[in-house]
C-alpha cells in the first residue's frame, strides 16, 4: 500500500483511464481474455504514453529543483503547460480500448473492473485531496514519509508545513463530486450488455480535472519541500522524485 500511495500521488497523468489499466489484473479471466486484456492494456498504455512522457518532464523539473534548493517557476509552469494539453485527450485517446475491453469481459468481471476503479480514485482521492494539507502526517501522509525518511527535524517541518498551507491558499481545488458522478456513469454504462466509451460526456472533463490537480499539487508540495532541506536530504529526495518519473511499469500501472 506504500508504494501504491506514493504512485497515486506522483502519477496523474491518465486520469480515470490510469486507474483502468491499473485494475486490469486478478479479474477471473481466461486465457483467450488474458491475451485480449493483454492487448488492451498495451492500447491503453500507448495512448497515454504522451502525457505520461509530460507528467515525466515535470518530475525531472521538480527532481532538478528539489535538488538545487529552489524549483524554477518558469521551467515547471512549462512543463506544466504541456503535461496540461497532453492529458486533455486522454479519455477520447483510450474510448476504443474501453470498448474492447467491455467486449472481453463478462458481465461479472465488469462489476469486478468497476469496483476495483472505485478503489483506485480512492486511494488517490485520499492523497490529493484538497483537504489533505501537509499536516496529515499519519496514516499515509507525504510529510509524514518524508520526515521518517529525511530525518527532518522538527524545525523543517513547521516550515514545510506553513509553506504548503501558505501555497493552497488560491491553490485550484478539486471537486470530487465530478469524479464520483463519472464513476457512476461510467459503472452504469460499463456494467450494461451495451456500452460506448466516447458516449460517456463525463469522462473528458473528470479525468482531465483530475490530472491537472494533481500534477499542480506535487509541483506545490516539492516546492514548499526544496527550501527547507540540507544538501544531503535534497540529493536523496531527488534521487526519490527521478526514481517516480522513472518508473518502469510491470502488469498494472505502478
Amino acid at each position: 500500500m506504500a508504494e501504491l500511495r506514493a504512485h497515486h500521488r506522483h502519477h496523474h497523468h491518465g486520469g480515470f483511464g490510469m486507474f483502468i489499466a491499473m485494475s486490469l489484473d486478478l479479474l477471473g479471466t481466461t486465457p483467450d481474455q488474458s491475451a485480449a486484456i493483454t492487448q488492451v492494456r498495451t492500447d491503453l498504455h500507448t495512448k497515454m504514453q504522451p502525457a505520461r512522457d509530460a507528467e515525466k518532464a515535470v518530475l525531472l523539473v521538480l527532481a532538478d529543483g528539489v535538488a538545487a534548493g529552489s524549483i524554477d517557476k518558469a521551467k515547471v509552469d512549462a512543463a506544466v503547460a504541456t503535461y496540461t494539453t497532453a492529458s486533455a485527450g486522454v479519455h477520447d485517446a483510450v474510448a476504443s480500448a474501453l470498448n474492447q475491453l467491455h467486449e472481453t469481459l463478462t458481465p461479472p468481471q465488469r462489476i469486478a473492473l468497476v469496483e476495483k476503479v472505485e478503489a483506485h480514485f480512492e486511494v488517490w482521492h485520499r492523497q490529493n485531496a484538497q483537504g489533505e494539507t501537509a499536516d496529515k502526517d499519519h496514516h499515509g501522509g507525504h510529510l509524514g514519509k518524508l520526515t521518517k525518511e529525511l530525518d527532518l527535524t522538527p524545525d523543517q517541518v513547521e516550515k514545510i508545513r506553513t509553506a504548503f498551507k501558505s501555497s493552497g491558499e488560491k491553490a485550484p481545488t478539486y471537486d470530487k463530486a465530478e469524479g464520483d458522478a463519472h464513476l457512476k456513469a461510467f459503472a452504469a454504462a460499463f456494467e450494461s450488455d451495451k456500452f460506448d466509451a466516447k458516449t460517456l460526456t463525463t469522462g473528458g472533463p473528470a479525468s482531465s480535472h483530475l490530472a491537472g490537480f494533481g500534477i499542480q499539487r506535487i509541483v506545490r508540495f516539492y516546492s514548499a519541500v526544496a527550501p527547507a532541506l540540507t544538501p544531503d536530504q535534497r540529493t536523496q529526495l531527488a534521487a526519490d522524485i527521478r526514481r517516480h518519473a522513472n518508473y518502469k511499469r510491470t502488469q498494472g500501472e505502478k
